[in-house]
């Protein structure tokens, strides 16, 4: 967790700092992290497993992505404070690191230097996820 943690927040410092504001879980196969529509109170780093991400389809959930190790969940609820836009649940037996909204809120106010590298990282995350986005909708429109 460290090594990723201090090459994704471009030091020791603010991984150690960050690991100490986050609560590890561990969560067994078929186990719902966070359900579409649920507040977003919190994000996740898999540090271990797999992860499906699942949307509702009407009357059933549809999987639209599965993610390992070394990726962040629910990054965007709880910077944009919105209701979770999908359901997350455990594919493999997995490792969590959980940091609460209340943890987020307090490094905003406290730690400038740790919530910059939080932000950079959290906006690297998800200019990846739309770049895949953007790709899988190219094919699906051929």
């Amino acid at each position: 967790m460290r090594e990723w943690f201090t090459e994704a927040l471009g030091g020791a410092k603010n991984a150690d700092q960050l690991i100490r504001l986050c609560e590890r879980i561990e969560v067994q196969p078929g186990e719902i992290i966070v359900r579409e529509g649920d507040p977003a109170n919190s994000m996740h780093f898999i540090l271990d497993g797999r992860v499906g991400i699942m949307v509702n389809a009407g009357d059933h959930p549809v999987r639209v992505r599965s993610l390992g190790p070394h990726t962040t969940i629910g990054e965007m609820g709880l910077i944009t404070r919105q209701p979770r836009s999908a359901t997350m649940q455990a594919e493999l037996v997995s490792v969590l690191y959980e940091l609460s909204a209340s943890a987020y809120e307090r490094i905003k106010r406290e730690n400038p230097a740790l919530s910059h590298a939080l932000l950079t990282y959290l906006v690297a995350v998800m200019a990846e996820r739309l770049s895949f986005a953007n790709r899988v909708i190219g094919i699906l429109q051929r």
